[in-house]
């Protein structure tokens, strides 16, 4: 999936046309000689180059290495097939991995992973590096060739190589079909008086979906709510800002932008503009390391405006407005254009937004996904035993955190073995890593400090 961004073509302060030569300055203007030379190197290539190579190639690459001078993770030249890709992944399903990515130094990094697609599953983090898929080394490589490689039929299997920090380790993961629906919702089943819903995403259809399900909420008996931002990437600002205004009164302020052209264009809440639904009950906001862009416009604009609390982690910190224009034949381009900025006109980009409470995740929510093909026993060490280590710890087998396999964990593992009925072998592979990750998902969904926090502060309003 392409790095989460915003498309503001539709939204008021970005109707200038970005094809408007008299906006640019003077100076900064290609003159004839500029498009001579231009022309030069394009006929001396066609007529000199070893081999054929065709006008379109050509000139791809050349708007693709224009953009790349940026030097800008988040603007880009997408060719037709590159286009179709990143539709799907705001307007339709596809088979893959579920996770948002930008090009960072040349690596594919990890925004979020999709809560609940098998990358998040897999354990895959914000801010993880994707060194190769299948071996294949990623750096240098175009979105769309990292998307080829990572994205497949569903069912089939793709190994990363992912670096952690200073750690890199593999992992295999298997392809699923990645819907758009981006809301999920319930009633806690202790408080049954609190609508629990986890929003993906911010697609086309997210405002509707919300509106649905909230109301359903409000229908079942859901008095207070919780809404779960956590591993969302972003997405559309049309979406951002709908949803936004749904906590918002009349002319308070949702966000600022700040671009080359306009200044500082504020957009205000307002009902006749985004819609009339609003959220009236009590409610908190869950976010984390993976929320990122629409996600953070949410929750800084509740920090500011509201005295409803956001709980969680530090947010991603990805301030900037890409939009997507300039369309033609060979493709088009996506663009960074603007700043965001806070209600107070903060500027959040790289630095992400603090949560009025701070809670983290246990330790083992950090854990990867165990390979149920091979061994790891006695004398082992590797990221997957240091994660095997703080499963069983959770589980409660009494054990430090560890990247080596010693005696201590070997009797933990079969003592594991023994409490589940498994051949007892000291040994953690194909049944025993299967439950261990089954269980240690099972513990992480019964035991989410930030889900308790969420649910305290929320009953106590």
């Amino acid at each position: 999936m392409f790095s989460g961004y915003f498309h503001p073509m539709n939204v008021k302060g970005f109707e200038w046309i970005f094809e408007d030569k008299e906006k640019v300055a003077q100076e900064e203007q290609l003159t004839k000689e500029d498009i001579a030379l231009i022309e030069e190197m394009y006929n001396t290539i066609q007529v000199n180059y070893i081999d054929e190579v065709d006008k379109k190639t050509l000139l791809e690459g050349a708007f693709k290495g224009m953009v790349g001078s940026l030097e800008d993770p988040y603007s880009e030249f997408l060719n037709p097939s590159e286009q179709t890709t990143f539709d799907d992944s705001v307007d339709g399903s596809f088979n893959g991995i579920g996770v948002q990515f930008m090009i960072r130094e040349g690596k594919p990094t990890v925004i979020a992973p999709i809560d609940g697609t098998p990358a998040s599953e897999a354990g895959i983090k914000a801010n993880d590096v994707i060194i190769s898929a299948d071996d294949v080394e990623l750096e240098g490589l175009t979105t769309s060739e990292i998307v080829e490689l990572i994205r497949g039929p569903e069912g089939s299997e793709v190994k990363l190589t992912i670096q952690r920090g200073t750690s890199t380790f593999d992992v295999t993961i298997k392809r699923a079909e990645i819907p758009l629906t981006t809301v999920e919702s319930e009633l806690d089943k202790e408080h049954p008086e609190v609508g629990y819903l986890k929003i993906s995403q911010f697609a086309s259809t997210t405002y509707e979906e919300m509106v649905t399900s909230i109301k359903e909420l409000q229908d079942q008996g859901a008095e207070r709510f919780i809404f779960d931002f956590r591993y969302n990437p972003g997405g559309l600002l049309d979406s951002a800002l709908a949803i936004t205004n749904m906590f918002m009164d009349d002319q308070q302020i949702l966000m600022q932008t700040e671009d080359k052209l306009s200044g500082i264009t504020t957009y205000e809440a307002s009902d006749a503009e985004y819609g009339k639904f609003q959220v009236e009950e009590p409610y908190v906001l869950l976010v984390d390391e993976g929320s990122a862009s629409a996600s953070e416009i949410l929750a800084v604009a509740i920090k500011e405006n509201t005295d409803h609390d956001v709980i969680g982690t530090n947010t991603f910190g990805k301030g900037t407005v890409q939009t997507l224009a300039t369309s033609s034949e060979y493709g088009e381009l996506k663009l960074t254009i603007a700043k965001w900025l806070s209600p107070k006109g903060e500027w959040i980009h790289d630095q992400g937004v603090k949560p009025d409470k701070v809670v983290e995740q246990p330790a083992v929510a950090s854990a990867i996904m165990l390979d149920t093909t091979s061994e790891l026993k006695e004398g082992d060490a590797s990221e997957f035993v240091q994660s095997a280590s703080l499963m069983l710890d959770a589980l409660g087998f009494d054990l430090s955190e560890t990247s080596y396999f010693d005696q201590k964990m070997q009797q933990a593992v079969k003592e594991f073995q023994k409490k589940n009925k498994l051949e007892v072998s000291g040994i953690i592979n194909g049944e025993t890593a299967q439950l261990l990750m089954d269980q240690t998902r099972e513990y992480i969904e019964e035991n989410d400090p930030q889900y308790k926090a969420a649910m305290d502060t929320v009953l106590g309003e």
